[in-house]
């Protein structure tokens, strides 16, 4: 019996190791394939939105878009499946399994490689999900030798806001920037044109520069890095970074084990006369230094703390990354290039019993930075007869291995984000940590109240969803795109982590309103699609609404209040034209257009997508600074109209001005419809009273009143007038007996003459309406006691535009307009005010609907077939504004053109 007892003992020993998780399918796969290529990204997301990625079977190429589905409320992805594009590239790879996509720094331009490293270019047309095959490069054998094991685009040369945190002072948050420079080297011809240029790194040593030259014509150059002696010197992994000056740092990892550093210097031969390239460019490399045996390191120290267990001999090199140099934030010292390097292990049925440990990954780094040299210990024995001081050796620059970090999971992919501030690991059961490029720690929630540098520092996380094979991160790092088992895309957002958050918490609401800011801000300096963080806002918003308690809604609205403020505020928006409008900088400020895009989506709530009156006036605004540029653009180049030589003398000019026109015209019937309404609410028993009003407005969701008051809304309703008044006495002057017959531009002159006359107050007399009611406002400050300053003006004015509440000190204004101004109005509309009441105003956009089922044109304001079975469409991925799908031609209205990549609420178009 005791001999029984010690084998049960030896049975159920600690000395005998527990069995690994089983592996998830596919996993061991893709960990082979990473293991064998450095550049094998089957999935890449640009910073216009357009998600491009690689079908199952590796031959085809798809594409997804975010978009937001107006019916629900909600986000998804759109898959644009086009069978010419997928077919397209199968035909040109001839069937070969394509291994990598990689979007350049603009995101209109896509390379895709195959395993042979064959490369072809698609480019995006007008749409975000449109890809054309633009340039191909065919011409190399079907050669391991030429397989991509690592790219870089080179950047553009510009010069960017950089936020890097926010600060709490006074009760209010400041978001300080610095510039931030886009190191080189630049493709030189890039200065005046979009043009790209890219390096590629082949396995057999060889140095790829494909550009674009002043012709904008892709051309190819190729140098050999190194010799090779074996197959060990090939290449298996290799990364690119900026270096000081104009040269690159290029890291690169062999079959030998062997970790390679070189300097790599690009001679465009560019003439500094004519500005004409007199040959190829020539690329110089210098060899740095080199590690011999690179793989995981055991840290004496760290074992016998605890902190990890001995690493597996199995791990293998997985990923090779090379960090830049850059300033640290908290110390402003210059931190070295870093070359970062992943070890992952996964035990499968093969391993030996020593290696069934648990799947971990290693992150091993060198720094490349100056150093004391050495001798060798050989010259320690010689003796000398002269004695002396210590000859202190010169310093050489040099890696230097640190200290490793083990991870309890497996990565599948690594990338720099925040302007290579933060290296972003993804794992395999589908979780991202976010690590500190200089320390590579994480970027752990922090509890101070007064600081924030970005989500991931307030609590937020990407937490595991399921097995994942294949990630990408959106355009600002806040959703991941993903495959699963079924390599079908999917999306999740960044989200709060439970332990770190309370959503009845009023300061951390404000904190993560105030990572939001700094996040869009960068976002708007970085010419990024930003519909990533306002689906992440949103999602947030969901959760912290969830019990629809009267205090989850009242804390929602105030975090909208607080964000939209904030962010104009921090982009430098005067949104004061009270005293000294300034319509013209206002009409052409990118920035004003997308605080007013996020400020019309936020206050979309519900499944039946109700607007908020913040809401409606930013989408009148969006759509009134499109037709002020309209009608600005128009007549700057109207030219001499008698000779026919302006643009409005052109018959589909002319004919592009109905539908603003049009909608221009509905909309001052909307706000008349809007006062008329607020003076009949009043109770003559008890005369006005500016609690009724705001109960009025409150019930109603009328944006009438606050487009009047609000001094930029108000700017631009007095700027688009000039447009009307001119085309409406162009209209008149073209069907004049006395002006000579221009049959073609009769019909375009009789309706823009309808719509006017049709109007229940002319151009003229609306622009005299505006006028008197901007001098109320006016005299209204300057009356004020005590005095308004024109910083508290200025926070009037915004708090006014994202808040739609009434400051006291325009109540008096309220008064006027509402009772004095109406009645006057009264009089000279008479009995059309009852059409106006039962008007139709469902084209404004205001409210979910399209009358009588037919669409509407969202940029042109025209009829379409009837639910656009008779039209091609294309659809703004953000607010759903539908327009047809026109191809640029020749002699197309201006403003049309213009509008043809972007929807007038700056998101991005799609089919």
């Amino acid at each position: 019996m005791p001999m029984m007892m010690e084998d049960y003992d030896d049975l159920f020993s600690d000395a005998l190791p527990l069995p690994p998780a089983p592996l998830a399918p596919g996993l061991q796969e893709r960990l082979d394939e990473l293991r064998t290529n450095g550049a094998s990204h089957k999935i890449a997301w640009s910073k216009m939105g357009c998600i491009a990625y690689i079908t199952a079977d590796g031959k085809e190429l798809h594409v997804a878009t975010l978009r937001h589905r107006n019916d629900h409320n909600t986000w998804d992805l759109h898959l644009h499946a086009d069978p010419t594009l997928g077919e397209h590239i199968a035909k040109i790879y001839k069937g070969r399994e394509l291994a990598n996509l990689s979007w350049n720094p603009s995101g209109l331009e896509l390379v895709v490689a195959d395993v042979y490293g064959r490369l072809s270019v698609c480019t995006t047309v007008i749409a975000t999900n449109r890809l054309m095959v633009s340039k191909v490069w065919l011409s190399e054998p079907e050669n391991h030798f030429n397989a991509m094991v690592g790219s870089t685009w080179l950047n553009v040369k510009k010069v960017v806001p950089l936020y890097r945190s926010a600060t709490r002072q006074d009760g209010q948050w400041n978001y300080a920037a610095t510039q931030y420079e886009m190191k080189g080297p630049h493709n030189p011809w890039a200065i005046k044109a979009p043009l790209s240029a890219m390096v590629v790194i082949s396995r057999g040593g060889t140095l790829r520069l494909i550009y674009q030259g002043q012709d904008a014509q892709w051309q190819d150059v190729r140098h050999e890095i190194d010799e090779l002696s074996t197959s060990n010197d090939l290449f298996t992994h290799a990364s690119l970074c900026s270096d000081k000056g104009e040269s690159l740092l290029l890291a690169v990892h062999t079959a030998g084990k062997q970790l390679r550093l070189y300097r790599v210097t690009i001679d465009w031969q560019q003439s500094t006369g004519k500005d004409q390239i007199t040959s190829l460019p020539k690329v110089l490399f210098q060899h740095l230094d080199s590690v011999d045996e690179c793989c995981p390191m055991l840290d004496d120290t760290s074992l016998e703390q605890g902190n990890f267990t001995l690493p597996s001999p199995e791990a293998k090199l997985s990923h090779l990354e090379l960090l830049p140099q850059s300033t640290d934030v908290r110390t402003k010292e210059i931190t070295p290039a870093t070359v970062l390097v992943i070890f992952s292990h996964v035990a499968s049925q093969y391993s030996t019993v020593g290696a069934r440990e648990q799947a971990h990954t290693i992150l091993s780094r060198w720094v490349y930075r100056n150093v004391e040299s050495t001798l060798h210990t050989a010259f320690g024995s010689l003796t000398s007869k002269k004695s002396g001081p210590p000859v202190k050796l010169k310093e050489v620059t040099a890696l230097v291995r640190l200290q490793d970090i083990r991870v309890e999971n497996v990565a599948i992919d690594v990338q720099l984000i925040n302007l290579n501030a933060t290296v972003a690991i993804s794992y395999s059961d589908g979780s991202v940590d976010l690590r500190d490029k200089t320390t590579l720690q994480h970027l752990s929630p922090d509890e101070g109240p007064d600081k924030i540098t970005s989500l991931a520092q307030v609590g937020f996380s990407f937490q595991a969803t399921e097995t994942c094979l294949h990630m990408a991160l959106s355009p600002n790092t806040c959703i991941k795109a993903f495959f699963g088992l079924k390599h079908e895309p999917k999306m999740a957002c960044i989200q709060p982590m439970s332990r770190h958050v309370d959503f009845q918490d009023s300061i951390f609401t404000e904190k993560v309103a105030a990572a939001f800011v700094l996040h869009n801000a960068m976002a708007g300096y970085s010419n990024n699609n930003n519909d990533d963080l306002l689906m992440t806002m949103q999602e947030y918003m969901r959760q912290l609404t969830s019990d629809q308690s009267p205090e989850s809604l009242a804390l929602r609205n105030k975090m909208e209040k607080d964000f939209l403020s904030d962010l104009y505020r921090t982009l430098g928006i005067n949104l004061d034209q009270s005293t000294d409008p300034q319509s013209e900088k206002l009409l052409r400020y990118p920035m004003l257009q997308r605080c007013l895009s996020l400020q019309a989506a936020l206050g979309i709530s519900g499944d039946k997508g109700t607007r908020s009156i913040t809401s409606k006036v930013a989408w009148a605004l969006m759509n009134l600074r499109m037709f002020s540029l309209t009608f600005a653009f128009a007549f700057a180049k109207s030219g001499n109209a008698a000779d026919g030589s302006g643009e409005l003398s052109k018959p589909e000019v002319l004919h592009g001005m109905i539908g603003p026109a049009d909608w221009s015209m509905t909309l001052t019937d909307y706000i008349l419809d809007g006062l008329f309404s607020l003076n009949r609410s009043i109770d003559p028993a008890v005369g006005f009273s500016m609690s009724a009003i705001r109960a009025q407005v409150s019930t109603t969701l009328c944006p009438a009143l606050p487009l009047l008051l609000t001094s930029t809304s108000r700017t631009f309703l007095r700027y688009n007038c000039r447009g009307l008044r001119g085309l409406s006495t162009l209209a008149t002057t073209n069907l004049l007996p006395t002006t000579p017959p221009s049959p073609s531009l009769g019909p375009a002159s009789r309706a823009l003459t309808h719509i006017f006359s049709a109007a229940h107050l002319p151009p003229r007399v609306l622009e005299t309406l505006f006028a008197e009611i901007d001098s109320m406002v006016k005299h209204a400050y300057a009356a004020a006691s005590p005095p308004i300053a024109d910083p508290q003006r200025q926070a009037l004015e915004r708090e006014m535009l994202v808040g739609g509440e009434v400051p006291a000190v325009l109540t008096g204004v309220v008064e006027k307009v509402v009772v004095e101004v109406v009645e006057k109005l009264r009089a000279e509309v008479g009995v059309l005010e009852g059409e106006l009441h039962f008007g139709d105003f469902k084209s404004l956009g205001f409210e979910k609907g399209r009358g009588d089922g037919r669409l509407v044109d969202g940029v042109r304001k025209v009829r379409l077939g009837r639910r656009g079975r008779e039209v091609k469409l294309r659809t703004c991925a953000r607010c759903g504004t539908v327009m047809e799908d026109l191809l640029p031609v020749k002699g197309a209205s201006p403003w049309i053109v213009n509008l043809q990549r972007t929807c007038f609420c700056g998101g991005f178009w799609m089919v």
